[in-house]
């Protein structure tokens, strides 16, 4: 008899949402200068606290400005920033951390002492104090975090990689004269690039709410950028006057985090049943 074929699992409706919902983000970063029909950072005081209309579909701030298209903007700016750093990071981070641990030696000393420092150290912390030693600038942030983001690829990396080098198959490429870096290509990455994609997923998130935090406390992304940390900063004082000045950036923020950790944590449960 036929052994009966497994049941694939059906993918939870709340991942199925967090999937279209960052496709819709994706879509809407794209085409954001053809759909925000008014200029983000257009100072109009005349039209200031605009109810919501066709022409503005979430209404003005302050100043006047289209609220629906600075949300446009903001998460394309958010999302495009966080997911730079996060492709560098992990860039780095993965050769850094398989080519120290399969290597050995020295090389691979001096990564563990530098990871265990940084990751003993708070990393919002070490990014306030890098930016305040560089100035707050949009610039300044984005190199702050990458030099803290990439250790903990690499410490991931590195573990992995530790035990994959004692396999048999990577042992054998060993001894039939095959290079480090062919065998770290063909062999290593191929086994840990699963792992390495479900928790570059699963940082985005983190990435793009410590980037409205920083921008939030005014050495992050600066005025008059639109950014969801800049636009929730400049809402609070307004919570009373009109809340939906606030209500759609935060709105915005915990959807976007929330779908990048459904999606990682996801990915890495299916990781985890698959080595199972």
């Amino acid at each position: 008899m036929k052994p009966a074929k497994q049941k694939k699992e059906a993918m939870p409706l709340k991942v199925l949402l967090s999937i279209l919902f960052l496709l819709l983000a994706l879509i809407v970063s794209l085409f954001a200068d053809r759909l925000a029909v008014h200029d983000p950072t257009e100072i109009d005081l005349l039209n200031k606290f605009a109810p919501q209309s066709a022409a503005y579909p979430m209404g003005t701030d302050d100043y006047g400005r289209c609220i629906f298209c600075r949300c446009i903007f903001a998460v394309r700016n958010s999302v495009a920033i966080a997911v730079g750093i996060e492709l560098v990071s992990v860039v780095i981070g993965t050769l850094v951390g398989m080519f120290s641990s399969y290597r050995g030696g020295a090389a691979d000393a001096v990564i563990s002492v530098v990871s265990d420092a940084l990751v003993s150290f708070p990393s919002m912390i070490l990014v306030m104090l890098i930016v305040a030693f560089l100035g707050p600038k949009t610039r300044n942030i984005i190199i702050a975090l990458l030099l803290v983001d990439w250790i903990w690829y690499a410490r991931v990396a590195r573990g992995l990689t530790l035990g994959l080098r004692e396999q048999k198959y990577v042992q054998a490429a060993s001894l039939s004269g095959a290079s480090t870096a062919t065998i770290l290509a063909r062999h290593i990455f191929p086994a840990l690039a699963p792992q390495m994609i479900a928790q570059f997923t699963l940082c985005i998130g983190g990435v793009v709410l410590s980037l409205a935090g920083f921008s939030f406390l005014g050495i992050g992304v600066q005025r008059p950028t639109p950014e969801l940390g800049v636009m929730i900063s400049d809402a609070c004082g307004l919570v009373r006057t009109n809340f939906g000045v606030l209500l759609w950036p935060c709105l915005l923020l915990v959807l976007i985090v929330l779908s990048f950790d459904i999606l990682g944590g996801y990915i890495g449960d299916r990781l985890r049943k698959e080595r199972e």
